[in-house]
């Protein structure tokens, strides 16, 4: 059985969206293809934990809704690094 999850520390970032794409999760079974939504990326150009870059947001599909990301929009927030950078 697993233990509780580890809650990591927020992360500070903002800057600029230079681009917003679509993330899905692609399913093969045999022959048969299929994908889901699982909201979206942002490709932010500013900083990140004060590091100056290009860095990745994932956000879900309710944010999306909520703020209607578009590329040209100056944004900050608070976010929790992913688990397995590899993924």
């Amino acid at each position: 059985m697993a233990g509780p999850r580890r809650t990591a520390d927020k992360v500070q970032w903002s800057g600029c969206v230079a681009a917003v794409q679509p993330r899905i999760r692609l399913m093969r079974s045999f022959d048969e293809r299929s994908h889901s939504y699982q909201g979206y990326v942002l490709r932010i150009d500013g900083t990140c934990g004060g590091e100056a870059g290009e860095f990745l947001i994932a956000v879900g599909e309710g944010a999306h809704v909520k703020h209607r990301f578009q590329t040209g929009m100056e944004l900050i927030g608070f976010s929790v690094p992913v688990e397995d950078p590899r993924k």
